[in-house]
């Protein structure tokens, strides 16, 4: 055994054990007789040094400012065992470790000098100037420049902080993998899943199992989510549902203040593509399920109404009008929809809402329909047709509705089994309350309708035309109809009353969308079933929001819709 201690007294003996003992990181040079291959460990510093030998083979033992190096790699700490014979080094006491990009620091580390592999642990600490890795424990190859880590890890990156029990990170490919549950935090948001990797250079977090991103004002869940930080936009795969809140970003209003909880808006597909930036997604769906839109709205009364709808293709987006920012949903490809005043179909539809300006101010809602197949509105009983549509809803209530191009109205009269029907070239209804008050209807305006007895059976019909007819109705009753130029008509006795006259643009389906059939029975009813209950692991520190269970059909269920009416001037700019 071989010793040296700085400081001990200056004696013949004394310098004959200070000259072997430098002479000992030279004889590390000298080939050792092993079995295996060792590779070389150089000495750079220690205040202590003692060597002993036996038949494992020779150990050093280091105390005190501990410097070694192994080619390009540097290794410290307080004291260290180097195993020579077996190429190990066992290092404790702020320990540092040194290669290439990589610092790695932890209290004790076990070093093996022929894979060039550190097992660290007790309060470890990757750094590669772009990330760090704190681990209780990890494993880290400086060949490969990875490090694998257990025990729960946390990475840090530009502002991002990962979490894990267990993963490996590769500072020469800036990834990091992650085999147990993750969660990403930054400023933007938080994104957790079951598995999954994240690339540093692109900033780009790729998750499967459960994933959920939670920001201020929306939550997004999926099988899958491809996120990128730079620009916060996130590739959504696997029964896909974006909940949003509010649908305003009013100048007044503070950024961290918390969104209007009042207004509540679902997106539900099996791939979603959503920018967090520019505050827009894009839901597709399966060729035998198209994606669903749903929006809750909650009145200053607490009521809660519910609109569904679906299509092959719904996009959404936030358009910035003054200082506010509106809410516009188009959908496309053959859309669906239905809610408590009103039910429509059409080729697509394009949905815009306007916040309120301020306090005393009212919400402004516009739903444009259009096709080639010629769109139609169900309300209050009657069916509503044209080129295209537009209705109005201020205030939660309907306002107006607009019919250009062919508009045709038909009525089925429950106790004469005939249609009431009107036609024109275009329509405009003015509401209160929900309620029609008006209709003008023209040019080439027409109308048929059938007369009953007091008990029920037919008592004649009516048709006529003008240049324009205007009707006004009370209490869902015509009080009073009125024409303009051009009027024309005829009045026929119940025995001559034509069978099955129609007016131009005739069409008539009494089969409106319901709730059930747009809903459906998928996956979408579980989903919303589970977060009517409160879902396992919502957040709850998120504001009171209209619930899903609005959504969902009842043993009460209401009749469908009242009347749904638009715009008496020019129909309604929706191109922004």
């Amino acid at each position: 055994m071989i010793r040296e201690a700085r400081g001990a007294r200056d004696s013949g003996g004394g310098r004959w054990l200070r000259a072997l003992a430098l002479l000992i990181p030279f004889c590390l040079f000298i080939p050792q007789p092993s079995t295996a291959q060792t590779r070389l460990v150089e000495i750079l510093n220690a205040d202590y040094v003692e060597v002993t030998s036996d038949t494992a083979g020779v150990v050093r033992r280091l105390e005190g400012n501990v410097r070694l190096r192994q080619d390009t790699t540097l290794l410290r700490s307080r004291r260290a065992f180097y195993y020579e014979s077996r190429g190990e080094v066992v290092l404790d006491g702020a320990v540092r470790i040194l290669s290439g990009q990589d610092t790695l620091t932890a209290d004790a580390v076990t070093y093996d000098s022929n894979a060039k592999v550190a097992v660290a642990t007790g309060a470890v600490r990757l750094g590669d100037g772009e990330s760090v890795l704190f681990a209780p424990t990890a494993t880290y190859d400086s060949r490969a420049e990875i490090a694998a880590f257990s025990g729960g890890g946390r990475i840090l990156h530009r502002g991002a902080v990962l979490t894990s029990p267990e993963g490996t990170y590769s500072s020469a490919r800036r990834v990091a993998e992650f085999s147990g549950p993750v969660a990403l935090e930054d400023s933007s948001g938080t994104l957790t899943a079951a598995r999954g990797t994240y690339d540093a250079d692109v900033r780009r977090a790729d998750f499967s199992g459960d994933v959920r991103l939670r920001r201020p004002d929306a939550a997004l869940d999926a099988d899958s989510v491809v996120y990128f930080r730079r620009t916060e936009r996130a590739r959504a795969y696997g029964r896909v549902v974006l909940d949003r809140l509010g649908d305003d970003r009013r100048a007044e209003r503070a950024p961290e203040a918390p969104p209007d909880s009042s207004r509540r808006t679902l997106l539900f597909g099996e791939t979603l593509l959503f920018d967090g930036q520019e505050e827009t997604a894009s839901a597709r769906g399966e060729p035998d399920r198209d994606p669903l839109l749903l929006v809750l709205s909650r009145d200053s009364t607490g009521r809660v109404d519910s609109t569904l709808a679906r299509a092959p293709r719904i996009d959404a987006s936030r358009l910035a009008v003054g200082a506010d920012t509106s809410t516009v949903v188009v959908l496309a490809g053959g859309m669906r929809l239905w809610e408590r005043r009103l039910a429509a179909v059409a080729d697509s539809a394009r949905f815009v809402r306007t916040p309120a300006a301020d306090s005393l101010a009212e919400a402004l809602d516009r739903l444009g329909l259009f096709g080639a197949s010629r769109p139609s509105v169900w309300a209050d009983g009657s069916q509503l047709t044209g080129d295209s549509l537009f209705t109005t809803i201020r205030g939660g209530a309907v306002d107006s509705l607009l019919v250009l191009g062919r508009a045709f109205a038909a009525r089925l009269d429950s106790t004469l089994g005939r249609l009431q029907q009107i036609a024109g070239v275009r329509m405009v209804g003015r509401f209160d309350a929900d309620e029609l008050r008006s209709l003008g209807v023209g040019p080439n305006a027409q109308v048929v309708y059938y007369r009953a007895t007091p008990e029920g059976l037919l008592a004649g019909a009516e048709e006529l035309s003008a240049d324009t007819l205007s009707f006004r109705f009370a209490d869902g009753e015509l009080r009073e109809l009125s024409g303009y130029r051009g009027i024309e008509g005829t009045t026929y006795g119940p025995s001559v009353v034509p069978d099955d006259p129609r007016l131009p643009g005739f069409a008539y389906d009494p089969d409106a969308p319901t709730r059930e059939a747009v809903l459906g029975d998928g996956w979408e009813v579980g989903w919303l079933e589970r977060d009517a209950a409160g879902r396992p692991g919502a957040e709850d520190d998120r504001p009171q929001v209209p619930g899903a269970e609005e959504a969902l059909p009842s043993d009460d269920t209401e009749p469908l819709p009242d009347d749904e009416p638009i715009s008496d001037d020019a129909p309604p700019s929706f191109d922004g």
